[in-house]
């Protein structure tokens, strides 16, 4: 068995023919010439290797075919090490090479049933790089298409492959290469993509998964963990972001990064300052190139469109006007997008993770957790009264702010407390939000479309306009959202043990149920 570490990186098909040029590889030395591989899949007509994370290749080249066995990869920024088993195929499939007991028996026992599912084809070329005497990496370009039935998608990758060395230095290496090229990380397979076109499946956005933490962690491999999960859901929803028309992959990969950003805030105490600090600057500056488009979005969508059903047909005039002016400010920020093509931030936030320095993270996670929690909650409750004595839209802004780090904080450490009532108690949070995002969304509006008049792109009577439409609504909003406010932020926070110190937090879920008067 050998343990194969290598390291996916995506390329523009415009831009892959680049990819050779590049002086890291250029100094290398090519192999020999392309070489077109041609790949089918295997599997039982439920597809249950599949469910079980196994994958069974027979690839077949100009002088040879080969059969290969791959298990279940830990991947981590495109970084993947996996158990992989290759060996002749001379007619039929022979599993006896395949030295885990387990993986070996069940592949025998579903030998007869294996049918192929999806092909790959595409052509190879083959860099060996030297960096030193202890580290050396293969480059791999591939372009051609993976298919299943009638339905096919492109490939357009690289592919990084450890032959000495450690895996930090494949990093290193992709680090590099993605500051100067078009290369951004990605964990699915080729053969992935191929079950997705079997079923006939659109890979979406992916949004944030629930809190893998226990109470016998570390705070330092808490952090870890989330770090870990934030970065794999900024890695995919990026490649939506560049790949797809879906706009929500902008969506999630900006939800990614506020995570990111909460999730380094919450652990500031403990993080190295220079570590802090940069990252901090990174994630904010990332999350900007993207919202441009997303603010333009939601403009459209909930401040914009909703004129156009006016029965004054001079409002809808307005609004077309606008629309129009919108519509030239996405086609510059759907450009400022292309930045993202260069996907070492991503490779970068991997490599340091690796290189964290843990000694002044606290051991007792819970109650680190707890006294971070209550922190947040305290700041959150100062702005709420900044914005009861003045309620302006940048203070309502700040107050919102301050919800989002307090909510995702809160699910992130939910299952060091009662599970339920911190999901509970963070989605309370999250209707907060979403109560003040109105005011939020109508005042960038208004600032946009001030910029709009100054640069000539609309006239002053049509920003006038979008304000008085709007104003009443966002009046009556803020009032709601205040006295909503007030209530979600006057509860008992799940996270404090003083009650339960107290010994009340039996009494308290005892009154969640029906009590009747027991009379003998």
């Amino acid at each position: 068995m050998a343990t194969e570490v290598e390291l996916k990186l995506y390329c523009s098909p415009d831009a892959i023919a680049r990819v050779g040029t590049h002086p890291l590889i250029a100094a290398g030395v090519e192999t020999g010439p392309a070489k077109r591989l041609e790949n089918t899949y295997f599997d039982t007509p439920d597809l249950e290797l599949h469910q079980e994370r196994i994958a069974l290749r027979l690839r077949t080249t100009p002088t040879e075919q080969l059969q290969t066995v791959k298990c279940a990869a830990k991947s981590v920024a495109g970084l993947s090490a996996r158990p992989e088993w290759e060996t002749p195929y001379t007619g039929a499939f022979d599993f006896s090479a395949v030295d885990a007991r387990k993986v070996r028996a069940f592949l025998e026992e579903r030998q007869s049933s294996l049918v192929p599912v999806c092909t790959t084809s595409f052509e190879r070329r083959t860099w060996r790089i030297d960096i030193s005497k202890k580290i050396a990496i293969l480059v791999m370009v591939d372009t051609g298409q993976v298919s299943s039935g009638d339905r096919s998608l492109l490939i357009s990758e690289v592919e990084l492959e450890l032959v000495q060395g450690n895996p930090e230095d494949l990093l290193d290496f992709a680090t590099a290469l993605a500051t100067h090229l078009p290369l951004v990380p990605h964990d699915v397979s080729k053969a992935e993509r191929g079950y997705q076109l079997f079923l006939n499946q659109v890979l979406g956005p992916q949004k944030a998964s629930p809190s893998p933490l226990g109470a016998k962690l570390s705070s330092a491999e808490a952090f870890q963990f989330l770090a870990s999960q934030g970065m794999q859901m900024w890695q995919a929803n990026l490649l939506g972001t560049l790949t797809s028309q879906d706009q929500e992959f902008v969506h999630q990969f900006r939800v990614s990064l506020r995570r990111l950003n909460s999730l380094i805030k919450v652990f500031k105490p403990a993080l190295p300052g220079r570590y802090q600090a940069q990252w901090t600057k990174r994630v904010k500056a990332l999350s900007q190139i993207t919202g441009d488009v997303r603010d333009l979005d939601v403009m459209r969508s909930g401040i914009v469109e909703p004129m156009l059903q006016s029965d004054d047909p001079q409002i809808s005039l307005h609004a077309k006007a606008a629309l129009a002016a919108l519509d030239e400010a996405k086609k510059e920020a759907v450009e400022q997008l292309a930045q993202l093509q260069y996907g070492g931030p991503v490779l970068l936030f991997a490599r340091d993770l690796q290189d964290l320095d843990t000694d002044d993270f606290p051991k007792n996670l819970p109650r680190f957790a707890e006294k971070q929690l209550a922190g947040l909650h305290r700041n959150a409750v100062k702005r709420l009264t900044e914005t009861l004595k003045a309620p302006t839209p940048e203070r309502a802004h700040r107050f919102r702010i301050a919800l989002k780090h307090l909510r995702y904080s809160s699910e992130f450490f939910a299952p060091l407390f009662d599970n339920d009532e911190m999901v509970e108690y963070a989605k309370a949070i999250a209707g907060l939000q979403d109560a003040f995002g109105f005011i939020n969304d109508f005042h960038v509006a208004l600032s946009r479309m001030q910029d709009w008049v100054a640069q000539a792109a609309i006239r002053k009577e049509i920003r006038d306009a979008v304000a008085a439409w709007h104003t009443p609504q966002a009046q009556a909003t803020l009032a709601d959202a205040l006295h909503l406010a007030e209530s979600v932020m006057s509860r008992c926070q799940p996270w404090c043990t003083e009650c339960e110190r107290r010994g009340l937090t039996e009494i308290r879920r005892r009154m969640q149920h029906d009590i009747k008067l027991q009379v003998e």
